[in-house]
């Protein structure tokens, strides 16, 4: 009796070793295939990730080149604008005189009116 309770614990014990055994080799199956999952995942969201990247870096080229752009309008714009400024200032100048000059003449017209106006009905 005792020699077959020993075997059969020895037998109970083979069993759960034997299933211990399966369930080592499945829990590592499933984390191998846990591990390829993540490594798609993984995979996945780089390649997402490099054509976001890729994305960002044809809009800051894109951008780059369009303030480029916009600054050398900036510079006509500005050689420009100076030139204008210049006009208006030597118009201002040129419209100040002009009326300087005209309130001289009207000055003078004003003052000889008199002998002007005596000349021009003939006497």
């Amino acid at each position: 009796m005792m020699i077959g309770g020993l075997l059969q614990a020895t037998q109970d014990m083979q069993r759960d070793i034997t299933e211990i055994r399966r369930d080592i080799k499945e829990s590592d199956a499933r984390a191998a295939l846990s591990y390829e999952q993540s490594e798609h995942r993984a995979v996945a969201s780089r390649s997402k990730m490099y054509a976001k990247t890729d994305e960002l870096v044809e809009r800051v080229t894109a951008t780059e080149s369009a303030v480029s752009k916009l600054n050398a309008d900036m510079t006509s714009v500005k050689e420009v604008t100076a030139e204008v400024t210049r006009w208006k200032l030597m118009g201002l100048g040129a419209l100040g005189v002009t009326g300087i000059a005209a309130g001289a003449v009207a000055s003078t017209l004003t003052y000889y009116w008199h002998d002007i106006w005596r000349i021009l009905r003939g006497g």
